[in-house]
């Protein structure tokens, strides 16, 4: 038998422990015999393994051994990473965070679509800002990140990756300026993300009969931003003072809400999230 075909053979009996024999060697190629091993290894990577599982496309009888094909130790601290760019994911993406952190972790990369990276990182650090960094700097595109809490426990995994995707569509909504989050750091957003839409529409009817015209909520939005100070916002604003007390006296008299107060900020700052909310939902 051709020596090259012996070679080949014996990879494939090496990945799968099976033993391929050939009766007709001029019918077999050895770029076929290759790709077979490309195959078997893509399929039984640690990529496509967390792929599988993060997807929850393992049954339970197999996901406890996907879970042990990972070849994670007991008791190993790591963090999710949910890694989204919004132009497009390419293999320049991948191969900047895998030089980023060489070795065992960037078997842990894997690709969910066209615009998101799942990485799972074994140890404590939090590297969702030199993950960032690195993406917008060498890669030249945009990026957003959510990061899980340290968690241990490898079956955690796809609830840790749930979570992580519905922090990136609810900061998407309602603090689309942050780069990186936590699921954590949700704030009022995920309560509103919540509430059924009739309800939310309900509020903004009972409080500012319905909506909120655009010019109003520019400089209410701005106000809250600057803490309800009168002397940030106008300096931002590049307005006089008192044509800002004016204007912030105007949106008073329309809706009978006085934004200056403690009570009436809340009313307001929870009016724009419902408004960014509702924009979303009605454009699904």
């Amino acid at each position: 038998m051709n020596d090259d075909i012996k070679k080949e053979l014996n990879k494939i009996y090496k990945l799968t422990g099976i033993k391929l024999s050939i009766e007709n060697e001029d019918e077999v190629s050895i770029s076929a015999l290759k790709k077979i091993s490309t195959a078997y290894k893509e399929k039984y990577s640690s990529a496509n393994i967390l792929l599988n599982i993060l997807n929850g496309i393992y049954p339970d009888k197999e996901q406890a051994h996907a879970l042990q094909s990972l070849n994670i130790k007991p008791d190993t601290k790591m963090r999710l990473y949910l890694i989204y760019v919004p132009t497009k994911i390419d293999e320049t993406i991948k191969k900047i965070i895998t030089s980023l952190f060489p070795g065992r972790s960037s078997e842990y990369l894997c690709s969910l679509d066209s615009t998101h990276l799942c990485f799972l990182y074994l140890g404590e650090d939090n590297i969702a800002h030199p993950l960032l960094d690195v993406i917008e700097t060498e890669g030249m595109t945009g990026a957003y990140i959510a990061y899980s809490d340290i968690f241990s426990d490898t079956s955690l995994l796809q609830k840790e990756y749930l979570d992580l995707r519905q922090a990136l569509l609810i900061s998407g909504i309602f603090c689309s300026d942050k780069k990186i989050i936590s699921p954590n750091d949700l704030g009022t957003g995920e309560l509103i993300y919540n509430i059924p839409k009739p309800v939310c529409e309900n509020f903004l009817k009972r409080h500012f009969g319905g909506v909120i015209d655009d010019e109003s909520m520019h400089l209410a939005t701005t106000f809250l931003h600057h803490n309800l100070s009168i002397a940030e916002t106008s300096r931002y604003m590049h307005m006089h003072r008192n044509t800002l007390v004016y204007r912030l006296e105007q949106i008073e008299k329309k809706y009978g809400i006085d934004i200056k107060t403690f009570e009436g900020a809340d009313i307001f700052n929870i009016a724009i999230l419902i408004t960014n909310f509702l924009k979303v939902k009605n454009n699904e």
